[in-house]
């Protein structure tokens, strides 16, 4: 646990430092990861947190306006998430694998699974778990603890650094908790 934390806090932001652009492999996860709904569930992620901040922030009756101004970064912020969340991918998946699921993603089963899964009609339900049969769905399932962990990882200094930030932000412009 402490080698794999190490890596994702020396890895990634080398990574990011090293290159300003996208490779190809890297911009097809983030297509994957944008029409699979990761990027929507970390645009929910995103809004939650503010709920929380202004709960905390309650007595401090903080204006709209504030609150407006901190979530301007919201699409720069997901773009980073999303970014950092390519890496897992990378480390379990090829991009043949990836264009294979960016295939699958765009079907309307696909799609209807990401947007609910309950209103999938039997022939959507049957081409889902002839995918889920294949090779590559039997790789996803074999991988699916591991790849959780990266994510959870992931998704944790995420969450915990732009939680601080935000914080930090509001904390200085003369707002407290009022504890």
């Amino acid at each position: 646990m402490k080698i794999r934390f190490l890596i994702l806090t020396l890895f990634f932001p080398i990574c990011f430092s090293i290159t300003a652009q996208e490779d190809p492999y890297q911009e097809d996860i983030i297509t994957y990861l944008n029409n699979n709904g990761t990027r929507d569930q970390y645009s929910g992620a995103y809004d939650s947190m503010f709920e929380v901040l202004k709960q905390q922030f309650s007595v401090s009756n903080v204006p709209d306006n504030v609150w407006k101004d901190l979530q301007k970064d919201k699409d720069k912020s997901l773009d980073e998430i999303v970014k950092f969340l390519t890496f897992a991918y990378r480390n379990h998946f090829t991009r043949e694998e990836i264009n294979q699921l960016n295939t699958f993603y765009q079907t309307p089963a696909a799609k209807q699974m990401t947007i609910d899964p309950s209103a999938l009609s039997e022939t959507e339900q049957a081409e889902i778990t002839a995918f889920y049969s294949s090779a590559l769905g039997k790789k996803i399932e074999e991988k699916r603890n591991d790849l959780t962990k990266d994510i959870v990882e992931i998704s944790e200094h995420w969450s915990r650094d732009l939680f601080a930030e935000k914080m930090s932000k509001l904390v200085k412009l003369g707002y407290s908790t009022g504890h």
